[in-house]
C-alpha cells in the first residue's frame, strides 16, 4: 500500500512591509496568507492525517496551525526543512540576475543570493526526507517552502539532486504517493483559494520586483 505525502508551501507573506525588509525567520502570514491556509484546511478536513511537520519558521507554523485548527493531529518542527538561506542582498554584484536565476545554479557550490550553498541546502533537506521516509506513517502533511518543495519533488521524481522548473505558489499543494522510495506525483501546486492563479510571474520574479521597489 502506498503512503501519501502532502507537500504544502506556506501561505502568502510580505518580506518588505512598508518598504522595509523583515528577517526571513520572523516574517508571518499576511491576511491573504491566512485565508489561503483556511481554504486548504477546508479541503483537507476529511483527509485522515497521521502527522504534520513544519519547518519551525513562523510562516510554516502559522499555516499548519490554521489548517489543523480543532484537529488532534501531532505537529512537529523539523528545522532541516527550512528554506534555503540568502546572504546580504546589498552585497550582490548582480542582484537581478541572482534573483531571476536563483534556482538554476551553474554549480552546486554556488550560493543562493550570496548565502547558503545549494549543495549544503540539498544535503540537509534530502537527509531529512530520508529520515522522514524511514519513520512509520500513512498520510503526512509537510508544510515547508517553495525551494524545499521543489528540491523534494525533483529528487523524488528523478532520483537526482537539483531543481526541476516547477513553480510552487503560496499554499500550493502537491501530493506524492510513495511505494518505498518510488514516488508517483498525484497532484501538483493545487491552490484551493485560487484554482487558476492569474499571476504568471515566478516566485523569484515577484520577489525581485518587491526588492527593487524597496
Amino acid at each position: 500500500m502506498r503512503r501519501r505525502l502532502l507537500l504544502l508551501r506556506h501561505g502568502e507573506v510580505d518580506y518588505f512591509p512598508g518598504g522595509r525588509p523583515v528577517p526571513p525567520e520572523e516574517v508571518g502570514l499576511t491576511p491573504r496568507g491566512r485565508a489561503q491556509a483556511e481554504a486548504v484546511g477546508e479541503l483537507l478536513q476529511g483527509v485522515p492525517l497521521d502527522r504534520t511537520v513544519h519547518s519551525g519558521l513562523r510562516r510554516t507554523q502559522e499555516t499548519a496551525e490554521i489548517i489543523l485548527k480543532g484537529r488532534p493531529v501531532p505537529l512537529e518542527a523539523w528545522p532541516e526543512f527550512q528554506e534555503i538561506r540568502p546572504g546580504r542582498l546589498r552585497d550582490l554584484e548582480d542582484p537581478k540576475g541572482a534573483f531571476l536565476q536563483a534556482f538554476s545554479p551553474n554549480d552546486p557550490s554556488d550560493r543562493f543570493l550570496g548565502g547558503e550553498r545549494y549543495r549544503d541546502f540539498l544535503d540537509r533537506v534530502l537527509a531529512a526526507y530520508a529520515r522522514l521516509l524511514a519513520q512509520p506513517w500513512d498520510t503526512l502533511l509537510l508544510v515547508a517552502h517553495g525551494g524545499v518543495i521543489r528540491a523534494l519533488l525533483s529528487y523524488a521524481l528523478t532520483g537526482q539532486r537539483g531543481f526541476l522548473p516547477l513553480e510552487v505558489h503560496p499554499c500550493g499543494l502537491s501530493v506524492l504517493d510513495l511505494d518505498g522510495e518510488k514516488a508517483l506525483l498525484r497532484l501538483h501546486n493545487l491552490t484551493p483559494h485560487d484554482p487558476l492563479p492569474k499571476d504568471r510571474r515566478t516566485t523569484m520574479e515577484a520577489l525581485w520586483e518587491a526588492y527593487e521597489r524597496e
